[in-house]
């Protein structure tokens, strides 16, 4: 963690009402190393965030802060991901015996709902960070990352992504934050779900700071390492031919040399987040409101963090669980029928106005060399005004 992350997070500690703290934190008992090109911002490899009002702390592993209400029970739902980054010595006393145990109990297993399972994390790094323009100009078979590297591609498959690999919900976000930037200032932008953080380089030049929040540790101390250079323990590795195993082929991504305390990445939990309320110029959430057991949490979570005026982009395929597709249908109106119209109802109920979107864009998740698989993206971006009645 950067040590000029600290003005925008807060106290996530839950009191008895079940309430966030929501208190200012800071750093103790920090170790730190300069990558930065300012004397001012260095990189917090260890240590704790304290809160100034209830002494909640919460550790700082391999320089990911972990802020969440439940710190011991989070490292052990999470040790998959923890323990290819953090060395045991780094846990928490309180906190190492049943860390251990938990590591003693990893399986390796081919389940992609694990988000801190290497190959999930794969799958994720390759759309945020992979193009095909790039890989193309490049010379060396290794480049074309979607080709096998032995044998016959599948000809579907290279069309496809040759076709729309490149123009997924990235280059849409990319396009709209452009053409915000022109009009309004969009100084402080927060990601919600942000899972590797490839977007935040995408739309760098649009904003003066970013912060991207997710639950999965392996991805934030992954996104840390491409975008700011941070350690990194484990290998980059992305799935090719499965006969050679779950991810296998090494590309080329080349992780940035420094920071300079605009761009950071923490650990937190979406439904209680560990940041300001009312300071953010933009917030995205990208396919992350299928993923919650209330999807009227989100549109309410965004015009939260939002300053007056404030913008936000959602994007999502919609893979509704049925449980939560059951719940969502009692709450919006009887004659919507479709998933797009049922979120662009929640968040106009919320106070957004919508203002621009785009009801299908392809979203290619690139598995292994003989499967792809093709997701219909709804996309807007809208701007938070007062809460309907």
């Amino acid at each position: 963690m950067l040590n000029t992350t600290t003005r925008f997070l807060r106290c996530p500690s839950l009191n008895s009402k079940g309430r966030p703290c929501g208190a200012d934190l800071r750093l103790v008992q920090k170790s730190a190393s300069k990558q930065s090109s300012s004397d001012e911002v260095f990189e917090v490899t260890s240590g704790q965030l304290e809160c100034g009002k209830c002494k909640a702390r919460f550790p700082i592993l391999a320089g990911v802060a972990v802020l969440v209400d439940d710190v011991g029970s989070y490292l052990i739902n999470h040790v998959k991901g923890i323990s290819q980054a953090v060395p045991d010595s780094d846990i928490p006393r309180e906190f190492l015996s049943d860390f251990l145990e938990a590591k003693a109990e990893i399986q390796i297993e081919h389940i992609e709902e694990d988000l801190e399972a290497e190959r999930v994390i794969a799958l994720y790094l390759m759309n945020h960070f992979l193009r095909v323009k790039s890989s193309a100009e490049s010379k060396g078979p290794i480049e074309n990352w979607w080709k096998p590297r032995t044998g016959h591609g599948s000809p579907l498959i290279d069309s496809l992504i040759q076709e729309h690999w490149d123009h997924g919900p990235f280059a849409q976000i990319e396009q709209w934050t452009e053409k915000l930037a022109q009009s309004r200032p969009l100084e402080k932008v927060i990601e919600l779900g942000c899972g590797v953080g490839g977007l935040a380089s995408v739309i760098k030049n649009q904003f003066k700071s970013y912060l991207g929040v997710d639950s999965s540790f392996g991805s934030i101390a992954l996104g840390r390492h491409l975008t700011l250079g941070a350690s990194f323990r484990g290998k980059i590795r992305i799935p090719n031919d499965l006969l050679q195993g779950p991810v296998s082929l090494l590309p080329k991504i080349k992780p940035a040399s420094g920071f300079d305390g605009r761009i950071d990445f923490v650990v937190g939990d979406l439904e209680n987040l560990p940041v300001q309320k009312k300071a953010w110029d933009l917030s995205v959430a990208l396919n992350a409101i299928d993923m919650l057991h209330e999807p009227s949490l989100l549109p309410a979570l965004q015009h939260e963090l939002l300053k007056k005026d404030g913008v936000a982009i959602q994007s999502c395929p919609y893979i509704w669980h049925e449980s939560v597709a059951k719940q969502l249908r009692k709450e919006i109106p009887k004659d919507i029928k479709d998933s797009a119209s049922a979120v662009e109802w929640l968040y106009q109920r919320e106070g957004f106005k919508i203002h621009e979107k785009v009801d299908h864009l392809p979203w290619l998740f690139f598995k292994h060399v003989r499967q792809l698989e093709i997701y219909s993206v709804h996309l807007f971006w809208a701007q938070a005004a007062g809460k309907s009645v």
